[in-house]
């Protein structure tokens, strides 16, 4: 079961929705939008990278478009998408599979940017959360996109982490007394409890999917589980007990997926050993969150979501 420590649901008291920007309407996305959505995805971010001279975050358009057809077909996933007279201007997710929920990406066409879309679709997101009962939600945000990161704080989210996101070939090293193997649906449990260890709450829909897919994979000491990865890359997690868990799971990787790997810039030891082996630093993003929320006890990677 997913659970999260006794914690204050989300405040409740943020200012009323902001009403639609003229001409735009909002509606729940469905698989059929699928299309649309990774068009306005790839759009949205790889306009935002040319101005700002940085790398685009998604791999392609035809990325962009699997990625909105995945989550529109998941049940744990949700959309939103903001309509005017000429069609789709902009669409945004959040991830439902754990009690914390990961809003992410929210996408706005350039033509249509600086009206206001933006911000309705994270309002209607966040009601949305709010009316589940989720006690907290999570985003990670582009550092460079001033914009994004003073919206955010303006509907009440707060800067938790500074992430440094890394590319490159992981190093090929191991470590001693550290076992690192697939991760298989009976050891969900004891990655559970690391989970909660650390953070006060579980990601199992996350890992559980990871673990059907055959992406997951643990990192054993001492014959306990001390770490575990759904994946290593942008849109992929990790824990671990001490930072050499996770040490000895990006040197078993055979290739980061994505832009890079999310590093908690504030982990020294973590960020200078990425960085003495090879990886380089390609992006600041920064770790925002709304209602609940534990300062992490452990080493942990996030995900683009959180």
């Amino acid at each position: 079961m997913n659970t999260v420590e006794t914690m204050p649901a989300m405040n409740h008291s943020n200012p009323p929705l902001t009403r639609h920007p003229p001409g735009v309407r909002l509606r729940p996305a469905t698989p059929a939008d699928a299309e649309a959505c990774g068009r306005v995805f790839w759009e949205a971010f790889a306009d935002l990278a040319r101005r700002h001279a940085f790398p685009t975050e998604p791999d392609s358009p035809e990325f962009t478009g699997e990625m909105a057809a995945m989550w529109l077909s998941h049940p744990g996933f949700a959309g939103l998408v903001a309509e005017g007279d000429d069609g789709l201007v902009g669409c945004a997710f959040v991830d439902e599979r754990d009690p914390i929920r990961g809003i992410g990406p929210v996408c706005v066409a350039p033509a249509a940017q600086d009206a206001g879309v933006g911000r309705a679709l994270m309002e209607a997101l966040q009601a949305r959360c709010r009316d589940q009962g989720a006690p907290g939600v999570r985003l990670v945000q582009t550092a460079y996109h001033y914009r994004s990161l003073a919206l955010y704080a303006k509907l009440g989210y707060q800067v938790r982490e500074p992430i440094s996101v890394l590319a490159g070939q992981p190093p090929a090293v191991s470590l001693t007394a550290r076992e690192v193997r697939p991760a298989l649906a009976a050891d969900l449990p004891a990655c559970d409890d690391l989970c909660r260890a650390v953070h006060g709450h579980t990601r199992g829909g996350a890992l559980r999917d990871a673990v059907a897919m055959g992406m997951a994979v643990l990192v054993e000491s001492g014959g306990a589980v001390t770490g575990y990865a759904t994946g290593l890359g942008y849109g992929f997690h990790a824990v671990g007990r001490q930072t050499e868990d996770l040490q000895a799971l990006i040197g078993s990787c055979p290739r980061i997926l994505g832009l890079g790997i999310l590093i908690p810039s504030r982990d020294a030891a973590l960020l200078g050993w990425c960085l003495e082996h090879g990886l380089r630093l390609v992006q600041q993003s920064t770790l925002m969150t709304l209602g609940a929320y534990r300062e992490p006890s452990g080493a942990w990677l996030p995900s683009i979501l959180y």
